[in-house]
């Protein structure tokens, strides 16, 4: 198991390309994710027929609304509470703390998750 281990060192995923979570689409208040660690929470996603997490385009634009969010919320603490992943238990908690943010906002925003 040992050569598994860099899997999970954060170290191995800085000086990626990151996907942007954002309420808007300059990327103002984001919260930037490597793209391998956003592509382990999308296939996570696939593998359990979620809808939200699959839908997210690492390469392009995608764009939710707050019903939206709110769901995609829910997905994600869903991985979180089935996986066993040093780093999906550090992302989930301050990923969803901006997508709770811009989903109580009162103004008309949306979630913009923006790839390379």
């Amino acid at each position: 198991m040992d050569k598994y281990n860099a899997l999970f060192n954060q170290k191995r995923y800085d000086d990626e390309e990151t996907v942007s979570f954002s309420n808007n689409s300059l990327g103002d208040n984001a919260y930037d994710l490597a793209e391998s660690l956003c592509l382990r929470l999308i296939n996570i996603g696939n593998a359990y027929e979620l809808h939200y997490l699959p839908m997210i385009d690492i390469y392009g634009m995608t764009k939710l609304n707050k019903d939206q969010i709110l769901s995609l919320i829910d997905e994600l603490l869903f991985v979180k509470s089935i996986v066993n992943d040093e780093l999906i238990e550090k992302i989930v908690p301050g990923l969803t703390e901006l997508l709770e943010k811009i989903s109580r906002s009162k103004n008309e925003e949306f979630l913009w998750i923006i790839g390379n």
